[in-house]
Formats: structure tokens, sequence, C-alpha cells
């Protein structure tokens, strides 16, 4: 981008009254990588359980340009997450935007479809959150939000947790132990012992091992565990 066009942007956005949206995270990720509904589903299905809003370029419509209405939604955002992976000129191009506005961002990194030799190497040195599949994506999303944004502490840290574990399910069905645990504020060891005695009369479950998914009885989607 030419300096002129950085700093026409900068003007336009520093003369707005921009304040942060609590709990808001700006997200870009390259649209024709990852095309399809599934890997926006994961963010859906995390925001939802952790009460994070995730928003998109592509859903907000300004009378603006393009790489203003980004800087806007960029600088609203309590932080934003950068998807390389192809190294993605439009999202390079983003993240030069948070970089130079001196915002909080995080960059996430499917290895598997970009070759690291690509990116540049003073952007080799911030820590990623890679992820090779979207449960791998889920569990990076996981533990990010709840880093940022941990859960408020209860004056009883157990409190009713198999009642909470069940209003968590009914709204979000299909999350991991790691979500489940994240959204509590618990550690995953108590989430799988609590679950582990939910499954079976409260619960059910769908997938092996780290896939496991959690649902509520008599909710989850048909699959081998059914």
């Amino acid at each position: 981008m030419a300096a002129s066009q950085s700093e026409a942007v900068e003007v336009k956005v520093s003369a707005r009254s921009i304040g942060k949206k609590p709990r808001t995270v700006f997200v870009a990720y390259p649209y024709k990588l990852f095309a399809g509904e599934d890997y926006r589903a994961v963010f859906d299905r995390v925001g939802k359980a952790l009460g994070v809003k995730f928003t998109f370029a592509d859903q907000k419509i300004l009378d603006v340009h393009i790489l203003e209405k980004i800087a806007l939604m960029i600088k609203e955002a309590e932080f934003s997450i950068f998807d390389i992976s192809g190294w993605n000129p439009n999202v390079t191009l983003e993240y030069g935007l948070a970089l130079g506005f001196g915002e909080k961002k995080f960059l996430l990194f499917d290895p598997g479809k970009t070759e690291f030799s690509e990116v540049p190497a003073d952007v080799r040195g911030f820590d990623r959150l890679e992820h090779r599949s979207y449960a791998e994506l889920e569990r990076a999303l996981t533990f990010l939000i709840a880093q940022e944004f941990p859960p408020e502490k209860k004056a009883d840290p157990l409190g009713d947790l198999q009642v909470q574990i069940k209003d968590l399910l009914a709204r979000t069905p299909g999350v991991s132990r790691s979500t489940v645990a994240a959204a509590l504020g618990i550690r995953p060891e108590l989430a799988s012992l609590v679950l582990g005695q939910m499954v079976g009369t409260e619960l059910e479950v769908r997938g092996e091992r780290r896939g496991t998914k959690y649902y509520l009885k008599g909710s989850a989607p048909a699959g081998p565990n059914h």
C-alpha cells in the first residue's frame, strides 16, 4: 500500500471517535483457502460458548473505502486475529494495518498450506497458533480466548458444574472438553471428571479422544458413537 493511501486511511480513522467493543475480536483469513462454512463455524461455536463476538470484514457494510472499514473494525476490536496461511496479500495488508496502529494482534497459521520460507523473517519471530484441522483450530481459539478473557472468579469456584455444563451445551451443542473448561473457568482435568460422570445419563458424545464433542442426551447427530 502506498504511503499516501496509508496516511489517508490513518487520518480518516483517527478523525472518528472509536471505542473498543467489549469481547469483540476482528478476524482476517484467506477466503479462497478456507472456502465454505466449516472454518467460520469454528469461530461461531467458540464465540457462543465463551461469550465472544468474532467480526469479519464482509459482515459489515459501511459507506467508506474497504481499507478504512477494516481499519475501523481493527480499532474497535479488543484484539485481532490474522490467519496468515498461504501468506495471502489481503490478510498481510490488514495485519500491516494492525501493526501500524499498534493494536493487539495474534497470528494463526496452517503449516500444511504454506511454505514457511515464504513468510518474511520479521514475522516469523512472532508467536503463532498453529492448526492443521478444524479441531486444532478450535483448541487454539479456545486457548487464546480463555487467555485474553479469563472467566470471572465466583465465590464458590466449583458451583453446580453439572447445571452449568447442561446450560452451556443447550446453547452451544457439540463443543470439546477444552471449550467447556474455558467457558466455565475450570481446569481441563476437572471438566473431564464432571463430563465423564454425566456421559450416559445426561450427556452423549461423538468422536474419540481429543476430537470428542459433547451433547445433551438425545440431541447428538447420528454417528459412530450412536
